[in-house]
């Protein structure tokens, strides 16, 4: 299995979603989030120009992603009229090793494991959320999803210490490889904390009102 597949298996996990199946409309995985915003998401597991173009006219509805584990530029000029092209994402992975996260003196960090789907919460003396953090396991690949510290208690620490606390939590479950998604926002900080770069991915969304005439 690929590591564009793997992933969604684990963000699936990490999101309550159902896991995803083969998809119809082209050959990849389909998942249902269940959001007026986005009614489907199309993972795409063959890449090329014709099959990326046959997938974009297969969707005949509005408000589905299809994602695509390839360079922007192979693929953006292939985006039908009016579809919305996401910010650029790229696909991410570790291995095993777990790094050292600094002390966050302050802050208290809860876990919650609950099936396959595991939780790190930090909140400082007074309860405030700081940072959260989840990974979704499945088999022995754990990815990573909604790394978030909140503003106010930035560059502390937080985030490398939600995910070391995660990490720690996935080994111990038998995971051997870590994926994420990252955004531009996330991605130097995954890189400092050891993660390497798989590939660019391009999402786009069909637009409103889209479907057969």
């Amino acid at each position: 299995m690929d590591d564009h597949f793997k992933w969604a298996f684990g963000y699936c996990a990490a999101r309550g979603y159902a896991r995803p199946v083969g998809a119809t409309l082209a050959a990849g995985l389909w998942f249902e989030p269940g959001k007026p915003d986005q009614a489907g998401r199309l993972i795409l597991g063959d890449t090329s120009g014709e099959s990326v173009a046959a997938a974009f006219a297969a969707v005949a509805a509005p408000a589905i992603y299809v994602d695509i584990a390839a360079p922007r530029a192979a693929i953006l000029p292939l985006v039908p009229p009016l579809w919305q092209a996401r910010d650029p994402m790229w696909l991410m992975a570790s291995g095993a090793d777990i790094p050292a996260a600094r002390p966050t003196p302050g802050f208290a960090i809860e876990v919650d494991e609950s099936g396959d789907r595991i939780e790190a919460v930090a909140r400082d003396s007074d309860g405030t959320l700081a940072a959260r953090g989840v990974i979704g396991i499945d088999g022995a690949t754990a990815v990573y999803d909604q790394i978030v510290t909140e503003a106010q208690f930035g560059r502390r620490g937080l985030g490398s210490a939600i995910m070391a606390q995660l990490g720690r939590r996935a080994s111990g479950r038998g995971v051997t490889e870590s994926l994420l998604v990252a955004t531009a926002d996330g991605k130097a900080l995954y890189q400092r904390l050891g993660w390497s770069l798989r590939s660019d991915i391009v999402s786009v969304i069909s637009p409103p009102g889209h479907g057969p005439s």
